[in-house]
């Protein structure tokens, strides 16, 4: 898995419609892209600021704790994990105008670029902040940096990658559980 990253800049690839098709840290296209009449833009520099920390999270620790809870959950028992556990109703998207319009500019509500492990959670319903790093059972580790209209109490939204818009349909809306990583807060 990739880690978030505040720096660097950041691509958009339109078709002749300019409808998004796909974000790269390149500034390039295919031949096949140029042939269909397609453009790249520069969307954003990102900001070398990094206000919730979370280019400081240790995604090796986080992804070792993943592994616990997965062998624990394997022999059906997690009631002696460490880590706070939660029961959410998660659905999923990805950062396309279809998910996210008039919103879809690529990044999460806190700036970061949007993308698998990027979590939307309800930050005034308390219960996961910005920030947190959590493991959600079925999809993974992830990062609590975004919200959303729909999202609100106890339930999540999940972001799998452009082009991967057939993961979030499949993975639909169900209820999960859902442990604390780590919170920086």
């Amino acid at each position: 898995m990739s880690s978030f990253s505040v720096c660097g800049k950041f691509y958009v690839v339109k078709d002749k419609e300019g409808n998004m098709i796909r974000f790269t840290s390149q500034c390039q296209i295919s031949s096949k892209e140029k042939a269909a009449g397609y453009t790249i833009i520069e969307k954003y520099g990102q900001s070398k600021t990094d206000p919730y920390g979370f280019n400081k999270i240790d995604w090796e620790k986080a992804n070792a704790q993943a592994k616990e809870i997965e062998e624990v959950l394997s022999i059906g028992k997690d009631k002696n994990l460490p880590y706070p556990k939660f029961i959410v109703v998660a659905t999923a998207y990805t950062p396309d105008e279809k998910s996210c319009w008039p919103y879809a500019d690529g990044f999460t509500s806190t700036n970061y670029k949007a993308g698998y492990k990027s979590i939307a959670i309800d930050p005034e319903y308390g219960m996961f902040h910005y920030g947190d790093v959590l493991y959600v059972e079925g999809y993974g580790v992830g990062l609590a940096n975004d919200c959303g209209g729909a999202i609100k109490g106890s339930k999540i939204d999940l972001c799998y990658d452009l082009g991967d818009e057939q993961k979030a349909l499949d993975w639909g809306k169900k209820k999960v559980r859902v442990w604390i990583l780590n919170r920086l807060g």
